[in-house]
């Protein structure tokens, strides 16, 4: 179940985003609107750093921009601890060019409750014994669902400047960019909600699916059409690179 909430909450999540930017493009701040129109999720693209190669789960970024500008992590209770080592793979990884981590933290197990926390980490410079250092910083985090499962602090807003979307210097201009994507606490914990209803739904109906029990008769391979395993590994990923492409595809869906 874990894996589907947070396949789920990671759409929910995007397709907010990618409304917003819609909205932005339409409206009456034409430098906004002609920013806004070129920024674009950017299918989850492998991303090399010193650290090794991730797959985020959500990014975007200005098409001009050389990586991925904003990153969205969503994980379950065991990967916790590896959200802020990500924002450091990510923003340090990109010399400081990757401007918001934003790290969705989700508890799946019953008897550890369905606490939620939302953390954003951004590129901090700052000075140490004459050397320049640059850090990710955690900028914000807050709990919006508790343990018992109730809402909180549903009226704060996690805000995503839009020039966030690209980087100083190869946008000179940027601090001169307006406007932002917002999103309230209460909006975050809709998506995971709908998420687990999505998926209990789901479960529920499998579990009423008419002629399970029938035997069932499968075609058998000739020694010629047996799949190695190497073929296995490659037809996988293939399958996995195609769901992620159809899920940001399904993202940049702007309903009338």
């Amino acid at each position: 179940m874990a894996g589907t909430v947070h396949e789920f909450t990671i759409g929910k999540f995007k397709s907010q985003v990618t409304r917003q930017l819609f909205i932005i493009k339409q409206s009456n701040d034409q430098v906004a609107a002609d920013f806004a129109q070129d920024i674009c999720a950017t299918e989850s693209p492998k991303i090399e750093s010193d650290g090794g190669s991730h797959y985020p789960d959500g990014s975007f970024a200005h098409k001009d921009a050389e990586v991925e500008c904003v990153i969205l992590e969503v994980s379950h209770s065991q990967q916790r601890q590896d959200l802020p080592f990500l924002a450091d793979e990510y923003i340090l990884g990109s010399n400081g060019r990757t401007q918001v981590v934003v790290g969705i933290d989700l508890e799946y197990r019953e008897k550890k409750g369905k606490e939620a926390r939302v953390t954003i980490w951004q590129p901090r410079y700052f000075e140490e014994d004459g050397q320049a250092i640059l850090e990710a910083a955690e900028t914000e985090t807050g709990i919006f669902r508790a343990v018992d499962g109730s809402l909180v602090d549903g009226e704060r807003i996690l805000r995503i400047r839009l020039k966030d979307f690209w980087y100083w210097p190869d946008c000179l201009r940027i601090d001169d960019i307006p406007g932002e994507i917002t999103i309230l606490f209460s909006q975050l914990y809709e998506m995971v909600q709908e998420a687990e209803a999505r998926v209990e739904h789901r479960d529920h109906g499998r579990g009423k699916m008419q002629h399970e029990n029938q035997l069932k008769r499968r075609r058998v391979r000739s020694p010629l059409q047996q799949l190695t395993e190497s073929d296995e590994e490659r037809f996988k990923a293939a399958e996995k690179r195609v769901k992620r492409q159809l899920s940001d595809k399904d993202s940049d869906y702007i309903p009338e």
